[in-house]
């Protein structure tokens, strides 16, 4: 791992997740800290050459790959973690993330690091504006998961999380995790307009123009929902509907990813059906979506 340097007091250290850090007043602070113990270890080796104390780490949103080091940097430093609201409750409880995928107590096999993070202490920060006594700001990214925000730094390095994935991802993985279609629009539409100096990605490598990967992600947003649409011509579960793209596409899924997959797929269908494209119906004991 690197701090790789993008305005006077903002950096981003490449990996797996790209982690953000920022210095003010003789502080540190990360902006995620990626998968496990091990990720959290490096970013503090990391870290250390700059011999600033670490004071918090602020968390995007409480996906595990995103909140998987704060156990161990926070039992080793007793650094803060702040996150907003919703993230906050499972980052202190992350059980809850493969419980409401799953939609009951998870079983064994979704219950790893990659669905279900170590539980560490956080404290809340409103989801826009200030973040704490910092000159940080936190900026509503809705669209991907509950409550994620971004961080933008005073040198305007702006930290923007998930809501923007590499080309290559999208290519590899075909279903972008998304909760809610119509905010990641809103989501890529203010991105695009923020006017930062430097957009990092956790999952792209950081620009200083956005706008083919905003237009990358808008597109491949677009073409999912036109892909379950066309899908609905003949009445499917949202299961079916899933198998059949997945089957498409050819992409593999353990039970992790088929349940993100699955849910990435009722977003769309609850996007489509808000437009009024779609509607859904109980027919022997199951919910199924057609054309309207």
């Amino acid at each position: 791992m690197e701090l790789i340097q993008l305005g006077e007091n903002s950096w981003y250290i490449p990996g797996r997740v790209n982690v953000g850090y920022y210095e003010e007043s003789g502080k540190g602070y990360l902006i995620d800290t990626g998968l496990d113990d091990d990720y959290g270890r490096k970013l503090l080796r990391t870290i250390e050459c700059r011999k600033t104390p670490l004071a918090a780490i602020i968390n995007t949103h409480s996906n595990a790959d995103h909140i998987g080091g704060n156990s161990f940097i926070q039992q080793r430093t007793g650094c803060k973690i702040w996150a907003a609201r919703f993230e906050a409750l499972i980052i202190e409880s992350p059980k809850i993330e493969p419980m409401f995928l799953w939609g009951a107590f998870p079983f064994s096999e979704i219950r790893n690091k990659f669905m279900e993070a170590k539980p560490s202490k956080a404290d809340v920060i409103p989801n826009e504006g200030a973040v704490m006594d910092t000159r940080l700001t936190a900026i509503p990214l809705p669209g991907h998961f509950l409550d994620m925000i971004g961080v933008l730094t005073p040198d305007n390095v702006f930290f923007v999380a998930d809501s923007l994935f590499d080309p290559a991802v999208i290519d590899k993985y075909h279903f972008m995790v998304m909760l809610d279609i119509a905010s990641a629009h809103s989501t890529f539409d203010l991105i695009e307009k923020s006017g930062a100096s430097w957009f990092v990605p956790c999952h792209a490598e950081p620009v200083k123009d956005v706008k083919f990967l905003v237009e990358a992600n808008r597109n491949a947003v677009s073409k999912l929902s036109e892909e379950v649409l066309a899908a609905c011509a003949t009445a499917r579960s949202r299961e079916e509907i899933l198998v059949e793209l997945a089957s498409k596409h050819g992409i593999e899924m353990d039970a992790s990813h088929f349940l993100l997959n699955q849910s990435s797929v009722a977003a769309h269908l609850t996007w489509l059906s808000e437009k009024g494209f779609i509607e859904h119906f109980m027919e022997g004991y199951r919910l199924l979506w057609r054309k309207c």
